[in-house]
């Protein structure tokens, strides 16, 4: 049997608690060992909570927090005999914290209550060890600046977070989880999603640090509800034209149904989660995934901004290169599979640049670039900026690197499947 203490929503408590708490209850932004610690004591208990194995917080009749008691101590109150249980808190991962987190109670009106986990209490430790823990669940959030752009926050309040995020701070913020309430618990994963307007794509990665929760709601149409929150440390944040961007996500993981969520909180099929990771990854130049539990990890989105520089650079090339070739050039990179338009008379070229720090033998390229080559062939151009340095600054060395132009055209070349290796041959090369 388990000991669950019945929670209801959080109050204040008077002063001279035996604890020296000042409120007790529900609250779903706590961490499991904050409610542990608010909510172990001070109950009336018999001898009977001495035979029991764990104890158990619950909420809305499920069991929110698991812990497994070690002792118990006594505090007189108001001259009735109250104790407080002693313990450690089980951690998602572990066998028997996986088994009974959210799952139903009995309901019952003493606050205090017994539940059967005969199974649990008397396994060895080794068929413990053997028991699935729970998955972690991976979930994307969702941001449209045409939908919420308080007082500028994407130009003034979103920079300065990318920029702490990459001093290394770690940030907590909360987001809105759209219609879902349940399902995440502290050390899930989480993604942030730019929608509505290019560039569009996986901008954020975190680690949840809450349950769901209600709070006032961030839509002014709908003032006076609710919306559901859940609170975020965040390992990564990028700026918009850093991000992973959507062509990608939707050629790399089918999964996602196009990528457009109707709403926030949408959860990610596991197979969708691992390509997803891995694509992340990859876009921050990282050879392994985030590990599955843990602390946020601090500073990832150093390479994106690095490779966005590197990228700036080529286009400039390239764009210098045609202008002085007598083209009219416009800059198109956002939104489109190409990065430039070159006119000249009734004649029209569709730019790509494409800069590294490599020796520039390959280049990633989109499908979506790949698909525009072949619907216009003979009018794709490909701009390679390889070998570039960085200056003490970390600005891109202006004098640095070996400028190519090719004709770009999926026949012209040898792609190797990732979003795609493109490797060029010089027989298509035109500076």
């Amino acid at each position: 049997m388990a000991v669950n203490f019945v929670l209801t929503e959080a109050r204040d408590v008077p002063s001279g608690d035996p604890l020296g708490r000042t409120w007790v209850g529900w609250d779903a932004t706590a961490t499991d060992d904050q409610m542990w610690e608010i909510n172990r004591g001070v109950w009336k208990l018999g001898d009977r909570v001495d035979r029991e194995r764990f104890a158990t917080l619950s909420f809305d009749g499920r069991v929110q927090v698991v812990a497994e008691i070690d002792g118990r101590t006594r505090h007189d109150v108001d001259g009735v005999t109250k104790w407080a249980l002693t313990g450690q808190v089980l951690r998602p991962g572990d066998p028997v914290h996986d088994a009974l987190k959210g799952t139903p109670v009995p309901r019952h009106r003493n606050p205090v209550g017994y539940f059967d986990t005969v199974a649990l209490d008397s396994m060895p430790a080794a068929q413990r060890a053997d028991l699935q823990p729970r998955e972690r669940v991976t979930m994307v959030v969702t941001w449209n600046p045409k939908r919420w752009n308080p007082d500028n926050w994407a130009e003034e309040v979103y920079p300065s977070n990318v920029e702490a995020v990459e001093a290394g701070r770690v940030l907590r913020d909360r987001w809105s989880t759209g219609n879902r309430k349940t399902g995440i618990e502290p050390g899930d994963r989480v993604f942030f999603l730019r929608q509505g307007v290019e560039p569009r794509g996986i901008v954020g990665s975190g680690i949840a640090a809450s349950r769901i929760f209600p709070d006032e709601q961030w839509d002014d149409e709908r003032a006076g509800e609710d919306a559901n929150y859940v609170l975020i440390d965040w390992d990564t944040l990028l700026l918009p034209d850093d991000g992973l961007p959507h062509p990608r996500l939707v050629h790399n993981i089918p999964e996602g149904g196009g990528w457009a969520p109707q709403a926030s909180g949408w959860v990610v099929p596991p197979a969708a989660a691992t390509k997803l990771e891995t694509l992340w990854a990859q876009h921050l130049g990282h050879p392994q995934p985030l590990p599955q539990r843990g602390a946020p990890r601090q500073g990832w989105q150093m390479d994106p901004a690095r490779r966005r520089k590197v990228e700036d650079a080529a286009q400039d090339r390239l764009m210098a290169y045609y202008r002085d070739l007598g083209w009219d050039v416009k800059d198109v990179r956002h939104g489109n599979p190409y990065d430039a338009i070159a006119t000249k008379g009734d004649r029209t070229l569709w730019l790509e640049a494409k800069g590294t720090e490599t020796n520039g033998t390959a280049v990633i390229v989109t499908g979506g670039e790949v698909q525009w080559a072949r619907e216009h062939p003979g009018d794709c151009m490909l701009g390679i900026l390889s070998d570039v340095t960085f200056l003490p600054d970390g600005e891109v060395d202006p004098a640095t690197g070996t400028f190519r132009v090719f004709a770009w055209g999926p026949d012209n070349g040898t792609f190797t499947a990732r979003d795609f290796d493109y490797t060029p041959t010089d027989i298509h090369r035109q500076d």
